[in-house]
């Protein structure tokens, strides 16, 4: 019974640190992504509410919000395509859009860059180990969704990434 009672009296606050210092994280690149949301959320919710008394509702109330956040992000640089765009068709010239510059690129970057992508996806595929992991509580906790939401990304760095090494490396041939 005590472990019952230690579980009820856990605040949102401490079950964020005991998750952030899961040996599961141990990649620094990963703990930092989950604390930023997490630390965000704990916020929103209440850091010294206790864990048991956050109600569906909270949780909605703060996935709604980042879901808002997301979507305002994706305007802004919808906004942003939308006004290069009508730059370069009131321009009409050929030089509006150039290539990328093929330079020498500066020292050690294209190892870096392939660093980071190295980290990217180790973090991807502790992500994707996590997710099988929480599996059985998709539908009774947030940390699927934002497990998930930290998939995407990563992706989306892992694609960044490797433009950038692929035109550092077209560049050096």
């Amino acid at each position: 019974m005590a472990g019952a009672t230690q579980r009820s009296e856990t605040t949102v606050r401490s079950a964020v640190d005991d998750f952030l210092s899961s040996p599961r994280l141990a990649n620094v690149n990963t703990a930092r992504a989950y604390a930023a949301v997490l630390d965000r959320v704990a916020s929103d919710v209440g850091t010294g509410q206790l864990l048991a008394e956050v109600s569906g509702d909270d949780l909605a109330e703060v996935v709604e919000r980042e879901v808002e956040d997301e979507q305002r992000h994706h305007r802004i640089i919808g906004e942003i395509a939308t006004a290069i765009g009508e730059g370069i068709a009131w321009r009409n010239d050929a030089d509006t859009v150039r290539n990328m510059p093929q330079g020498k690129p500066l020292p050690n970057l294209e190892e870096v860059t392939k660093r980071f992508l190295a980290a990217e996806r180790a973090d991807r595929k502790q992500l994707r180990t996590l997710r099988k992991e929480l599996r059985p509580f998709r539908d009774t906790t947030m940390w699927s969704l934002l497990v998930e939401v930290m998939e995407l990304d990563t992706a989306k760095h892992i694609l960044l990434l490797t433009f950038i090494r692929d035109h550092l490396t077209r560049g050096s041939g």
